[in-house]
């Protein structure tokens, strides 16, 4: 049985597994308050965690990150779903990741497309950020139509 249920406490006791999904503490330090953090609950535990930024007509989703023994059961997918629901006043949901990342993938099979770029995003990190081998530098730009 799954459960969305948006998280109005305090988000710090969640910090350990978003970290899996935005490595650099400081920079999720910078968006953490300013957003709403949403889990997926399954029978025992928490699934998935989304935070998402909504402004004027777009709504950014920051962080997503499902735990690691519950990946590949479509609970990531389930959460695109519910926030494209939850957000459906807004044109759009967009994500980045790095132009290395397996989260492309994941994003395109979701219904989003590439539409630009952040120039030297990973750059203003704390630590260098590998994935796939690669050290990641440019932020691609994900977005999905809500309307």
């Amino acid at each position: 049985m799954q459960n969305f249920k948006e998280i109005l406490s305090d988000c710090t006791e969640f910090i350990p597994l978003l970290l899996q999904g935005d490595e650099d503490i400081t920079m999720l330090g910078k968006y953490l308050h300013k957003g709403r953090l949403f889990a997926l609950c399954d029978v025992s535990s928490i699934a998935t965690l989304a935070l998402v930024v909504a402004e004027g007509n777009t709504a950014e989703l920051m962080n997503i990150v499902t735990a690691e023994e519950k990946r590949g059961k479509g609970f990531g997918s389930a959460m695109i779903e519910h926030l494209a629901e939850e957000f459906s006043h807004c044109d759009y949901l967009i994500a980045g990741t790095g132009d290395s990342s397996p989260a492309r993938a994941f994003y395109e099979k979701n219904g989003f497309t590439a539409y630009g770029m952040r120039k030297d995003f990973f750059l203003q990190y704390d630590h260098q950020i590998i994935e796939n081998g690669k050290i990641l530098r440019d932020m691609i730009l994900y977005r999905k139509s809500l309307k």
